[in-house]
């Protein structure tokens, strides 16, 4: 027999709070939702077999190497900003999705489009893998088990003859020249896809501007559109703009 769903939502629950706090104890969560001591401890180890926590002593942490974690990561944010992406998408598209959080919450907004999805997220291409309406291209590669991605020589020579009409993707920082990208293979495929594009849509969140990493990816002023969330303060909006960035504010 499955769960039933109040377990269920309180699993979801218990793991939103460690997400948030990066800890929580069996005697708190306990007097939280109102039920025993072993019902939570259940709980928990059903979300440690998810790969989701580790349990302690009396509670459980975060795992930090879990795919959902990185995943879930300031879902409100990325959501917002994956509804503005969302919108600029058509039904006969051809498009690109990078493997980040943001992408993977843009594939969740275009399930209802009849679309032409090219990615090499493993992450997307679960999520999309039954949606009849969309067809799906998945490049090969090496797995890259940090960004549950497919990079190297393979992956990079299978875009060589796509024409992809828009490429939604994020990094790892940018600033008013450049846009940065922490892992040097991810950044080799981005750059291939980025040839491909007439289009190039980045996502990004307020915390990633002016943030530096090792690789440069691009200069700025080849992005067409950066779709960023609201708590962008304002004289780095207004930056942005006046060195000629389409900036869309997702609310």
């Amino acid at each position: 027999m499955g769960q039933n769903r109040p377990a269920i939502e309180r699993q979801k629950e218990i793991f939103h709070m460690i997400s948030q706090v990066g800890t929580a104890y069996v005697t708190n969560l306990s007097k939280k939702f109102n039920v025993t001591p072993e019902t939570i401890r259940k709980d928990l180890e059903i979300l440690e077999k998810e790969g989701m926590i580790l349990r302690i002593h009396g509670g459980a942490v975060l795992n930090h190497k879990s795919p959902v974690h990185r995943q879930m990561g300031n879902v409100d944010t990325k959501a917002s900003v994956a509804k503005e992406a969302a919108s600029m998408i058509e039904n006969g598209d051809i498009i690109a999705l990078d493997s980040s959080d943001f992408s993977l919450q843009l594939a969740k907004e275009i399930k209802e489009k009849d679309v032409t999805v090219i990615t090499n997220s493993i992450s997307i291409t679960l999520e999309l893998l039954n949606q009849g309406n969309i067809r799906l291209i998945t490049i090969g590669g090496y797995v890259n088990l940090e960004s549950y991605s497919f990079i190297g020589a393979v992956a990079e020579k299978s875009l060589e003859n796509y024409n992809i009409g828009k490429y939604f993707l994020s990094c790892s920082g940018f600033d008013l020249s450049q846009v940065f990208e922490k892992h040097e293979g991810e950044a080799q495929v981005k750059r291939r896809f980025l040839e491909a594009a007439d289009d190039v849509i980045l996502l990004a969140d307020h915390s990633q501007f002016n943030k530096k990493s090792l690789t440069s990816l691009m200069k700025i002023n080849s992005v067409s559109m950066l779709i960023i969330d609201s708590k962008l303060p304002l004289q780095n909006l207004t930056s942005l703009k006046s060195i000629g960035i389409n900036v869309l504010v997702a609310d």
